[in-house]
């Protein structure tokens, strides 16, 4: 049986002046990446991400989830200034 990690109630948004220093777990800034939170916390494991380590656990803060979803987010596509189609 799948144990589902317990989330807090109403987290701001990492792109807020309040969520650019909250400490969300892994589970809970899932819903605001490209990841789940198991991903999360592999790529925290494996050191690819930044995040704050207290001694005991891992977050991730605000700062962190917006450069992440910032990597993976696919630009539009625009032709180079002077081309012709």
């Amino acid at each position: 049986m799948a144990r589902t990690p317990k989330t807090r109630d109403d987290l701001p948004a990492p792109q807020t002046a309040k969520g650019q220093l909250f400490r969300y777990r892994p589970h809970e800034a899932a819903q605001w990446t490209p990841f789940s939170g198991r991903a999360l916390t592999g790529l925290i494991a494996r050191k690819e991400i930044g995040h704050v380590f207290n001694g005991r656990d891992n977050y991730l803060t605000g700062a962190p989830i917006v450069v992440l979803v910032g990597r993976y987010t696919a630009k539009p596509f625009t032709r180079p200034h002077g081309l012709k189609e």
